[in-house]
C-alpha cells in the first residue's frame, strides 16, 4: 500500500493489496473533503499494524460497554432509592397528619364526628394510593434493600381509624422478654428478666446493681476464722479477735483444728472455740457459718473458698499478706470494721468460680468421671517436666476454637485476671465481670492473643492422641493432675460465687489493688516548664 499517493496503477495489485486499493479509491471519490483526514489515518496505520489497532478497539469497546452497564445500574439504584425515600416520607407525613387530627379531636370535648369522618375519608384515599404504590415497590424494596415498605411499625394501642375495610394498615410490634437460663436439673428454668421491650425499644434491665449490697435479715450467730499458718503476728491477732468477738458480740467461733490447738496451747480460756473432727463435716460447714473472716493474704482467701464446695458465706478478708488483690481490710481497725459488718448492710463483690472436671479417655460411663474441682483464680494446663510443646485442642460449646502449641494454657476467672493470667499477657478485668479468660502461656505463634469468653460457655481442653507427651493440670496452684492423650478437661462457670466484703465498693477496691499492688501506670508527671505549642 503506497504511503502518500492514491494511484490505482501504482497501488493496485492482486490479493489484499487490490482490495485495499479499491476501498481507498472509493473513499476518496465519495468524500474528497476528508482527504487530509484519511491521509492522517493512513499515516497512523503505517506506524501501527491494523490487527493491533483492531484489538485495542475491541478492548476499548468492551470497557465502554462495562462502564455503561455500571452507570445504568447506578442510575436505576438511585431512582429506586429516591422512590422509596419519597414513599416513606409520604407515609410519615400522612401518619403525622392523622396523629395531629386525633390529638385535636381528643382536646375538643364537643361534637367532632365531622372531623373524624374527614380523617377516615382521607385514610381511605391514602390507603388506595398506598396499596398501588405497595404493589409497584414492595418486591423491589424487600429484595434489594431489605426493607419491606408495606409494613408500618406502630407503637401503642390500635384505634378504630387504623382499621379500614378490614385491612390492618398499621402493624403493631410484637412484645417480648428475654430471660436468663441456668443449667440446672430442669435445664430450662428462668432466673429473671434481663431485657424488656416497650414502645419499640430494647432496654436492658439491671442485671445487677452498680454495687451489690448485703443486708442481714437476722443477726449473725456464728463466725468462721481462717488464718495464715506459720505466722506469729497472725496467731496473736487471731487470739485477740476471738476474745473480742466472744465477749463483746457473743458469737460462736469456728476455727480449723490446727488453730484451735494453737489457741488451747496459749490458754485454756479458748475452750469454747469449735472445730470439726472429720473431713466430712466440712461439707456441711456452710449450713452453720454466717460469716467467714480470713487473716492472711490472697492465698488464705483461696483456701477459704476451696473449703466450700457449694454455697459460700460472705468473706471478710483482712490484709496480712504481700500484694492483697482480694484483701481490702486492714487489721489496725478490725473492731470498727467487724462492728459495721455485723450490723450491716455491707457492700460485697461476687467473685465467680470455675467448675473443672477431668474426663478420662478410659472412662466407660459418666459415673467414672472424677469429682469436679472449684477454682477461684485459674486452672492451668502446662507441659510439666516434658521438653516437648503442649498440644491442646480447645473447644467452646462443642465449636473448635484453636490448637494450643506452646508452654500451656490458662483458663482464668476475672478475679484471677491479676494473677497468673496477667503474668502471661492477659488483661486485667473487674472481678464482677462474668467471663472466662482464655490466655496462652508462651505460645509458639505470633498471632495468638488472649480471649475473654462469656460466662455461659463450656470450655473443653483435650490432649489429642497424637500428642508427644501428656499434659498437667493444676487448680489454683494445687491438686495437680496428669492428662494423658485422649483425656479432657471441661470447665464452666460454677453456680456458687464467692462473696467478699468491701470497705466502700468493689470498683474502688479493684482500682486500689492494681494501683497499690502493681503500681499500675505510675510514672513521673511531665515537667510543666518544657516547650509548648505556639
Amino acid at each position: 500500500m503506497a504511503p502518500s499517493k492514491f494511484d490505482s496503477s501504482a497501488s493496485c495489485g492482486d490479493g489484499d493489496a487490490s482490495i485495499s486499493c479499491s476501498k481507498t479509491e472509493n473513499s476518496v471519490a465519495d468524500s474528497l473533503p476528508l482527504f487530509h483526514s484519511e491521509k492522517a489515518v493512513e499515516e497512523l496505520l503505517q506506524e501501527t499494524p491494523l490487527q493491533g489497532m483492531d484489538d485495542h478497539l475491541i478492548e476499548f469497546s468492551e470497557a465502554m460497554r462495562t462502564v455503561a452497564k455500571a452507570l445504568r445500574r447506578a442510575a436505576e439504584a438511585k431512582a429506586s432509592a429516591q422512590a422509596e425515600a419519597a414513599e416513606w416520607k409520604r407515609r410519615y407525613e400522612l401518619e403525622r397528619a392523622r396523629n395531629m387530627e386525633l390529638k385535636h379531636k381528643e382536646q375538643l370535648p364537643g361534637d367532632h364526628t365531622g372531623n373524624f369522618d374527614g380523617v377516615r375519608a382521607g385514610n381511605l384515599v391514602n390507603e388506595q394510593v398506598w396499596q398501588n404504590g405497595r404493589n409497584e415497590h414492595s418486591e423491589e424494596g424487600c429484595m434489594e434493600h431489605g426493607i419491606c415498605s408495606h409494613e408500618v411499625l406502630h407503637n401503642g394501642e390500635s384505634d378504630s381509624s387504623s382499621n379500614v375495610a378490614n385491612n390492618n394498615i398499621m402493624m403493631r410490634k410484637a412484645s417480648f422478654k428475654l430471660s436468663w437460663r441456668c443449667k440446672g436439673a430442669n435445664g430450662d428454668q428462668h432466673k429473671h428478666d434481663v431485657v424488656s421491650f416497650e414502645r419499640g425499644n430494647i432496654t436492658t434491665a439491671e442485671r445487677s446493681s452498680k454495687q451489690i449490697s448485703l443486708k442481714w435479715e437476722s443477726d449473725p450467730q456464728t463466725v468462721f476464722i481462717l488464718t495464715k499458718p506459720n505466722s506469729v503476728s497472725v496467731r496473736i491477732l487471731c487470739a485477740e479477735m476471738v476474745r473480742w468477738l466472744k465477749e463483746h458480740k457473743k458469737l460462736n467461733i469456728y476455727v480449723e483444728p490446727r488453730v484451735r490447738a494453737e489457741l488451747l496451747t496459749e490458754s485454756s480460756y479458748f475452750n469454747f472455740v469449735q472445730t470439726w473432727k472429720e473431713e466430712s463435716e466440712v461439707m456441711l460447714l456452710h449450713t452453720q457459718v454466717d460469716l467467714v473472716i480470713t487473716l492472711g493474704g490472697d492465698g488464705t482467701v483461696l483456701w477459704a473458698a476451696s473449703m466450700f464446695k457449694g454455697p459460700v458465706p460472705p468473706i471478710v478478708p483482712f490484709s496480712l499478706g504481700s500484694l492483697g488483690f482480694m484483701t481490702p481490710f486492714h487489721t489496725e481497725h478490725y473492731r470498727d470494721c467487724l462492728d459495721s459488718i455485723l450490723r450491716g448492710p455491707i457492700s460485697i463483690t461476687l467473685r465467680h468460680r470455675l467448675q473443672c472436671t477431668v474426663i478420662r479417655d478410659a472412662a466407660k460411663n459418666e459415673y467414672e468421671t472424677e469429682e469436679p474441682i472449684l477454682v477461684l483464680n485459674e486452672v492451668t494446663i502446662d507441659r510439666g517436666i516434658s521438653s516437648f510443646l503442649t498440644n491442646l485442642e480447645c473447644y467452646c460449646d462443642n465449636s473448635f476454637v484453636t490448637c494450643v502449641q506452646g508452654d500451656g494454657l490458662i483458663l482464668s476467672t476475672t478475679s484471677g485476671s491479676t494473677a497468673y493470667s496477667l503474668a502471661a499477657g492477659g488483661s486485667m478485668v473487674h472481678p464482677q465481670v462474668p467471663g472466662i479468660l482464655f490466655t496462652p502461656i508462651c505460645p509458639h505463634s505470633l498471632s495468638f492473643r488472649p480471649l475473654i469468653l462469656p460466662e455461659h460457655v463450656t470450655v473443653r481442653v483435650q490432649v489429642p492422641f497424637n500428642s508427644r507427651s501428656p499434659a498437667w493440670a493444676s487448680f489454683d496452684g494445687k491438686d495437680r493432675k496428669k492428662l494423658e492423650p485422649g483425656d479432657a478437661l471441661v470447665c464452666s462457670m460454677a453456680p456458687w460465687p464467692v462473696p467478699t466484703a468491701c470497705p466502700v465498693d468493689s470498683t474502688k477496691d479493684f482500682l486500689r489493688s492494681i494501683h497499690d499492688g502493681l503500681h499500675w501506670n505510675l510514672r513521673k508527671t511531665q515537667s510543666f516548664d518544657g516547650p509548648r505549642d505556639s
